[in-house]
């Protein structure tokens, strides 16, 4: 997202680069967030669905950033 952004506290939502960037940005934190949660999932239930969820978000945004790379070729 950085090398796309002229300033890097000014956004460039327009350049397709941005949204890639983005986009795995999520997915990186939503299995990031899985790994910080599954430590307490076996001892609470909504826990263990928070992990669950937070994997399935991370791997669906990981999948908008391929296609929209994909789509940048």
């Amino acid at each position: 997202m950085l090398e796309t952004q002229k300033k890097w506290y000014d956004p460039a939502p327009k350049m397709l680069g941005w949204h890639i960037g983005l986009w795995n940005l999520v997915g990186a934190l939503g299995f990031t967030l899985y790994g910080a949660l599954e430590f307490g999932a076996e001892s609470d239930e909504g826990v263990e669905y928070a992990a669950v969820l937070s994997t399935f978000v991370g791997s669906w945004a990981f999948l908008i950033g391929s296609v929209i790379s994909g789509m940048n070729r």
